[in-house]
């Protein structure tokens, strides 16, 4: 009762403003010490699966909640949280259990297969194992985050027509930030028309989680996996790269160089023929030689002065000049021109600097430049630029990142607000317990000496207050003050 006696006293001395400030303080520290305490006793949180269907968030929750360990729902109910000293324990326990199955169970369709089943149920099942299959493979791929594959067959009828043939469909959802190259799409379409009997690559279709037609049988190209002109484009800006970051890779390090290409491709077929004439080189392609004879027989006839015969010879030759005839093919493919960009990291060892003061270079950007020139056999006027810089190089990755620090800090934390709010409770109490009720206007307080003073060599515990009674006992009785003033002096001296 004395407790609260001095907090209404304390309370009617007070100005509105002061009484409004004091709430507002009470208030604000009722409110931040239930938040620390509701934050200091809440366990921590981690992750135990994402990404689950519903109908498997629903069966791992209610194990987690048979077993009585308190979890949460995050990103709409996909994500199941516990705390952190139950992780294992719960992922071993629901894996004993089958959880999480999947929702492609591929064949172990047939682990609880009845017996007696029609050939028809067993027809549908295996092609719904074959597509399960197909996803769970396909899912592997670095960047595919959920596959679903449709396969159809043509009706099988005594009558069938024989250009009737096996489709196939795939629909992809990738992970934020991935893009399928051409040469990856193929091979997806390689993958699944050599999983399928009788499917052909031309007959298969994939399309991503957007709507967005990667490959089809209007594609021929990419269906063959022959790839376009800009696949070919890339292949050969990503050969000069990596042949260049690897020979840097080896007096650097790993993870130190990155260079980028840019490769200008002609793409164009040329076919040259080239016809060439040499009039020196004469080649006879045709001759003819005409014979004609008279002889005397003594018959009628032209006779000559000797009696003999006569012959005349003419002989008639075509000639054709020398001519070279050279075709010459150019194929499509051939780099016109390359542009590079390097950046690299040639610090040696940033506790080491250099006597300039600047860190240790392994060598120099110059040396740089002069290998990835005669590395990827740069022309003078083919663009290069090498930047040296540091390198951001993040933690390497484990399994599962386990925030060890924060965790400890946290911990810390939890307990320092526990202890500041006890320490914050103790100085409230200890400062009313030292409060001293003030006596109302005109009245001494309890053990006041003569003429409202108080008594020599009682302890002053309130100094304002021992200042209001000296001036209200020298307006009263003056000559009682000198009094027991000098009785002051004397017992001091």
């Amino acid at each position: 009762m004395e407790f609260l006696r001095k907090i209404v006293l304390i309370w009617q001395k007070v100005s509105p403003v002061q009484r409004a400030l004091l709430v507002g303080v009470l208030v604000t520290a009722a409110l931040v010490g239930a938040l620390l305490i509701h934050w200091a006793s809440a366990p921590d949180m981690r992750m135990l699966y994402q990404d689950l269907p519903p109908a498997e968030a629903a069966k791992i929750t209610e194990k987690v909640s048979q077993k009585g360990i308190a979890y949460e729902l995050r990103d709409g109910g996909t994500t199941v949280y516990v705390p952190k000293e139950r992780v294992y324990q719960l992922r071993l326990d629901l894996a004993k259990d089958g959880l999480p199955a999947g929702e492609q169970n591929g064949y172990k369709l047939f682990d609880a297969e009845k017996i007696g089943v029609s050939p028809f149920v067993q027809n549908v099942n295996l092609k719904r194992a074959l597509e399960d299959e197909l996803a769970k493979s396909l899912q592997t791929i670095d960047g595919v985050a959920h596959a679903r594959v449709h396969i159809v067959h043509p009706e099988q009828k005594l009558f069938a027509s024989p250009e009737e043939q096996p489709t196939a469909s795939v629909i992809l959802r990738l992970k934020p930030g991935y893009r399928l190259a051409p040469t990856n799409i193929a091979a997806i379409v390689h993958f699944v028309s050599r999983s399928v009997k009788g499917l052909k690559s031309e007959n298969v279709t994939v399309i991503d989680s957007e709507g967005r037609l990667l490959s089809g049988s209007s594609d021929p190209a990419l269906a063959t996996g022959a790839g376009t002109v800009h696949d070919y484009r890339e292949r050969v800006e990503q050969n000069l790269a990596r042949k260049a970051e690897d020979m840097l890779s080896t007096v650097l390090g790993p993870g130190r160089a990155t260079v980028r290409v840019s490769a200008v491709v002609d793409m164009n077929s040329v076919n040259t023929i080239t016809e060439t004439y040499d009039p020196t080189a004469k080649v006879a392609t045709k001759e003819e030689i005409t014979s004609n004879s008279q002889t005397d027989a003594g018959g009628s006839g032209q006779k000559t002065p000797t009696g003999v015969t006569k012959r005349d010879e003419t002989t008639v030759t075509e000639y054709q000049v020398g001519k070279t005839v050279r075709q010459q093919t150019v194929l499509p493919g051939a780099i016109k021109s390359l542009s590079v960009a390097a950046f690299v990291d040639l610090t040696a060892d940033a506790n080491a600097p250099a006597p300039g003061g600047s860190p240790a270079l392994i060598m120099q950007v110059a040396e740089v430049e002069q290998i990835i020139r005669m590395a990827l056999g740069l022309r003078e006027d083919d663009s290069l630029k090498v930047v040296n810089a540091r390198f951001h190089r993040a933690a390497e990755p484990g399994l599962e990142q386990e925030p060890a620090d924060w965790s400890r800090y946290l911990a810390l934390a939890r307990h320092l607000s526990l202890g500041i709010m006890a320490v914050c409770a103790l100085i409230v109490l200890r400062t009313f317990h030292r409060a001293r009720p003030r006596a109302p206007a005109g009245e001494l307080p309890p053990g006041a000496g003569p003429g409202g003073l108080l008594s020599a060599g009682e302890s002053i515990a309130e100094p304002v207050l021992v200042r209001r009674q000296i001036a209200q006992a020298l307006r009263q009785n003056p000559d009682q003050v000198r009094q027991m003033f000098l009785s002051w002096i004397q017992e001091k001296e």
